[in-house]
């Protein structure tokens, strides 16, 4: 068995159906490995957005996604998903090739130092030779899932490739110890005493508020909704847990960390005389509240950075939800911050402010996109945003019933996030509908997935929000009484880029119609791009 086959196998192994990437002469032999083996190669267009949804497609399959790519820039774009993997908790292994150990030292045609590279935000980096690829390979999948998930980083060289694997198959611990800044293992606390805890804590609060973070378990949600529902406790949740907590239920309170209303939800937090951190992790938040109010923490496992607050014990979270969902609330609360749920409801409806003629609209207010949308797909749809002003709107009002089913680029907040993560989405749950809602400065940036999703059978929604710049930095130069420079581009016909990548499209600004679209595409399981102008303004209504 060639080393190749050695890392082919023990993905194959390890419960891994699809490695995602871009080729090139230097992984070809292990790609034609993988295809022995098994293990489905997904070509995608560049290799961060194949990152992008290989970490997406891993969390969705509670696994970590595999990413493929050549040395040089194939390699080096892949800075954008193992950061994004680091910051938003999502396992992903990335394997490179690399020059050959012993190439000349003079041979420096497309050599990088890719380890000191991805070593500050990689869990596990190593080179894989013939002598570990049956241990290594299963090691770094491992070390990806020891909480917060994270990423790993193997590079292998073509010669190496080709060698006969002489190494023992991997049988040892796979949960191994991460290094020091990524937090190691730590002894958990009495779950019962935590709980306790916890009710004398509540027991003396008017306006308590839970916040839950991306460091929960997704297995938890029954736990975490019975304890809520029974407690009648209000809750509001951070944007990469969206869905975890129903949000059309009496007791939600919005979303918190940057998303739309957040100066509304700042408040809200300052109102409280008791936070409870369930899982909240600051990786999340742009501002400093997470350091300057008292919280009640109540972490699993470290934050991002291998972070702990001071004096905090790490406790298991399902112990601590089962005694506290079996016990009767120590008091009650009436709605506490239905004057804060009021607000933010009204912000959605608020395009009334804008005035403006009574004749047929050419923008689409941003209120009236996502009731539309919400209209038209089931509950359980899948949506993933891009980064910009849209991602301010869907992470605040978009309606998540389910676990699982809000995805944003949101601890590193990165651009072009969206498409990458519907196809990886959709090729993990290929029976849920997909939602893409992504800006045009982002969807000019791969919208060539399009073509990508069309190809390896992940049809999906897309919904392009039109304002010609990149509005959310636009307004923040607005604010800062800057000259209006360089935010604005011409108009890109999305229409045309979907069905360029043989997509069927259309542009409206009617939400009825926008509506009657997607409900058909849901119907039939098809592609849709629907462009939607708007108008940039409209967010400072809403932000």
């Amino acid at each position: 068995m060639t080393t190749a086959a050695a890392v082919a196998k023990a993905l194959a192994e390890a419960g891994i159906e699809r490695v995602f990437g871009l080729p090139g002469g230097e992984v070809l032999v292990l790609i034609d490995e993988l295809r022995r083996a098994g293990v489905d190669f997904i070509l995608m267009r560049h290799e961060a957005n194949a990152g992008i949804a290989a970490a997406v497609h891993g969390k969705l399959r509670g696994q970590p996604g595999v990413v493929l790519a050549t040395l040089g820039p194939g390699a080096a774009n892949l800075m954008l998903p193992l950061a994004s993997a680091y910051l938003d908790q999502e396992p992903l292994l990335a394997i490179t090739a690399q020059l050959p150990d012993e190439f000349p030292a003079s041979h420096t045609h497309q050599l990088l130092p890719l380890h000191d590279t991805y070593r500050p935000v990689c869990r596990l980096v190593d080179k894989i030779t013939a002598e570990n690829a049956g241990s290594l390979v299963p090691r770094a999948l491992a070390a990806c899932m020891e909480r917060p998930f994270g990423a790993a980083y193997l590079t292998l060289s073509a010669r190496e490739a080709l060698k006969t694997s002489a190494g023992p198959p991997f049988v040892g611990d796979r949960r191994p110890v991460g290094p020091p800044f990524m937090g190691g293992r730590h002894q958990l606390a009495d779950a019962r005493a935590k709980a306790a805890e916890l009710a004398r804590v509540l027991e003396k609060a008017e306006h308590p508020l839970v916040l839950i973070g991306l460091g929960i378990d997704t297995a938890n949600a029954p736990r975490i909704r019975q304890w809520l529902t029974n407690w009648n406790l209000p809750v509001a949740v951070t944007p990469k847990v969206k869905g975890i907590v129903d949000e059309t239920a009496a007791n939600f309170i919005g979303v918190i960390s940057g998303m739309a209303a957040d100066g509304l939800m700042v408040d809200a937090l300052k109102a409280s005389d008791c936070l409870i951190g369930l899982g909240l992790d600051p990786v999340e938040i742009d501002k400093l509240w997470h350091a300057e109010l008292p919280i009640h923490w109540l972490l699993e496992a470290p934050n991002v950075g291998g972070i702990v607050p001071p004096g905090v014990e790490l406790v298991d979270h399902a112990p601590v939800l089962d005694a506290l969902g079996g016990q009767t609330a120590p008091r009650k609360w009436e709605l506490p911050f239905a004057g804060f749920q009021k607000k933010r409801r009204d912000l959605l409806t608020a395009r009334a402010r804008r005035g403006g003629s009574s004749d047929p609209p050419v923008t689409m207010w941003p209120g009236d996109i996502i009731r539309a949308l919400a209209d038209a797909v089931p509950a359980s749809t899948i949506v993933t945003t891009d980064v910009g002003s849209h991602k301010y709107l869907f992470g605040q009002f978009w309606p998540s019933r389910h676990p699982g089913t809000f995805w944003m680029s949101n601890g590193l907040s990165g651009m072009a996030y969206g498409l990458g993560a519907a196809i990886g989405a959709k090729l993990a749950r290929p029976d849920a509908t997909v939602l893409a809602a992504v800006g045009d400065g982002g969807f000019s940036m791969n919208a060539q997935e399009l073509e990508t999703a069309e190809r390896v059978g992940a049809p999906f929604i897309t919904v392009v929000l039109e304002d010609g710049s990149y509005s959310l930095i636009k307004l923040a130069q607005e604010g800062r009484k800057l000259e209006p420079y360089r935010m604005d581009f011409r108009p890109i016909d999305t229409v045309k880029m979907a069905e360029a990548c043989g997509v069927a499209a259309l542009r409206t600004s009617n939400p009825d119609e926008l509506a009657t679209a997607v409900r058909q595409a849901v119907e039939q399981g098809s592609s849709l791009v629907v462009g939607v102008p708007v108008n940039y303004a409209d967010y400072k209504l809403l932000f």
